[in-house]
């Protein structure tokens, strides 16, 4: 795809995005079968339903653009199946802290692709049937990540501290 314009730009990231959202439902159903925490599998769980909206607030986007919904590839989200891969290296890591962490790299990457969305959107003065639905979408992002972000802390007040020498 040539990017010409910020239109364009905007129509690329959406793409993105549609294609972050349609594989994320996939793998939040992969992380919360892997993770040995309840309250993490209860919490992907959620945000898995969740998502399934967001890809159709995304196709609300796409018909108020007068376009067709439609996915583009993007590496940063294939790769983010491989970062929960058992180490290569030696020793498996705990699940629920390869799960945790490959949740957590997932939403910040989406955070940050509805923030660069809402700018184009901004600089592109599109009203808010195109503005609002990316808007929701974000605040539940960051909702999770915060969400995630407590189980982070949890698994680190849990680990034993290492004796300094």
């Amino acid at each position: 795809m040539n990017i010409e314009t910020i239109e364009d730009l905007f129509g690329y990231q959406l793409q993105h995005a549609y294609y972050a959202e349609r594989t994320q439902i996939e793998l939040l159903s992969e992380l919360a079968d892997e993770t040995t925490s309840d309250d993490l599998e209860r919490t992907l769980t959620d945000h898995r339903a969740e998502t399934e909206q967001h890809v159709e607030r995304l196709e609300d986007v796409f018909a108020a653009l007068g376009r067709r919904p439609r996915a583009s590839r993007s590496r940063t989200v294939d790769g983010l199946a491989d970062a929960r891969r058992p180490d290569r290296h030696g020793e498996d890591p705990e699940p629920t802290s390869t799960v945790l962490e490959t949740a957590l790299l997932s939403e910040r990457f989406e955070i940050r692709s509805y923030e660069m969305l809402l700018r184009l959107a901004g600089r592109l003065a599109y009203a808010d049937e195109i503005v609002t639905p990316l808007e929701a979408i974000l605040a539940d992002e960051r909702a999770m990540r915060e969400s995630l972000a407590a189980f982070e802390d949890e698994a680190a007040m849990a680990r034993p501290r290492r004796e300094e020498a």
